[in-house]
């Protein structure tokens, strides 16, 4: 299935003042995407959340985690699970985590709190529930990458619908698998020592 595109538009100045009223939103594997219209369950989206001069401090690839209805001051919107984010995302969404709890990444947030209690909005499981490790974060600089966050910005302008279809973005979800050890582990690591003493 080819992935929706879902632009968002919040209306702050600065990343700050976007950080000072919507932290609550953002969790270090999901986020609510704000009055954003509801999407089917596991329905693979690209988005954005533009600020009012157009500054986009979060691009990424996920997948859609359920609706959530509005409870108290806070609005509701669509809960989205990340799948593939560059450098600049994981570094907002960092501070957006640590703005909001102090640092305690791992304490649920309030946003989690509010997810409905559907089976759309249970943790997720295998690898997509993994943070990208460093070479995931090498690996989205790829080319591919970098191709399907130019499609988005191609397809979403601010005067266009909040949901729009979108081509395939050509990203391929590659898994690094284990490294195993030599057989001969121990006699390189005697070799290995023996040169450090000779030396």
């Amino acid at each position: 299935m080819n992935p929706i595109v879902v632009h968002v538009v919040r209306p702050y100045a600065s990343e700050q003042d976007y950080l000072a009223g919507e932290a609550w939103s953002i969790d270090t594997r999901s986020m609510l995407l704000i009055e954003a219209e509801a999407l089917p369950i596991e329905t693979p989206i690209l988005f954005d959340v533009a600020l009012q001069d157009g500054h986009k401090p979060i691009r990424a690839e996920g997948r859609v985690m359920g609706p959530v209805a509005p409870s108290g001051e806070r609005p509701g919107g669509l809960r989205v699970r990340f799948k593939r984010f560059g450098a600049a995302t994981k570094a907002f969404i960092e501070r957006a985590v640590k703005s909001k709890d102090g640092g305690a990444a791992e304490r649920p947030s309030a946003g989690q709190a509010e997810r409905p209690s559907s089976p759309e909005a249970e943790p997720p499981s295998g690898t997509e529930a993994e943070l990208p490790s460093q070479t995931e974060v090498e690996r989205l600089s790829m080319p591919e990458v970098r191709a399907s966050m130019t499609d988005l910005e191609a397809f979403v302008s601010p005067q266009s619908p909040a949901v729009v279809l979108a081509r395939d973005s050509g990203v391929r979800e590659r898994v690094p698998g284990p490294v195993a050890a030599p057989a001969n582990r121990e006699e390189l690591l005697a070799r290995l020592r023996q040169r450090r003493q000779a030396g």
